[in-house]
């Protein structure tokens, strides 16, 4: 596992949880001297848009059980910054899209929706 996966998970506040409607929900915190900050940007650090997606695809790793296999990212909008010690939230629900297994997801924090985006993927083998 990547040393930036590893640090996602490590930043995780809680477990994985599944509401009724099969929306997965995931809290996480990152740092001042966590890694996805690294140079983005000196002075001023904003969680990448990469780390951001990552970190969606992240959770739904975890709550699978199993490394998936990125096929697309669509829809990609990052609306507020995300800084060191901001709580936020990862949001999805699974679904299909154009035969691909789908994750429509988002990322809140405690201003609002940050991110949302819709991320297509498949099993590894």
């Amino acid at each position: 596992m990547s040393k930036l996966k590893s640090a996602i998970i490590a930043s995780a506040t809680g477990p994985a949880m599944e509401t009724d409607q099969g929306v997965f929900r995931r809290k996480y915190t990152f740092s001042p001297d966590f890694i996805g900050f690294s140079g983005h940007f000196p002075g001023y650090p904003i969680l990448p848009a990469f780390v951001q997606i990552l970190t969606v695809f992240v959770t739904a790793e975890g709550v699978q059980g199993r490394p998936l296999a990125l096929l697309s990212i669509e829809k990609a909008k990052f609306r507020k910054e995300i800084l060191p010690d901001h709580e936020i939230e990862v949001e999805y629900q699974e679904g299909v899209i154009k035969g691909a297994a789908s994750l429509k997801a988002t990322i809140t924090i405690a201003g609002g929706l940050a991110t949302s985006l819709v991320i297509t993927f498949k099993e590894t083998e």
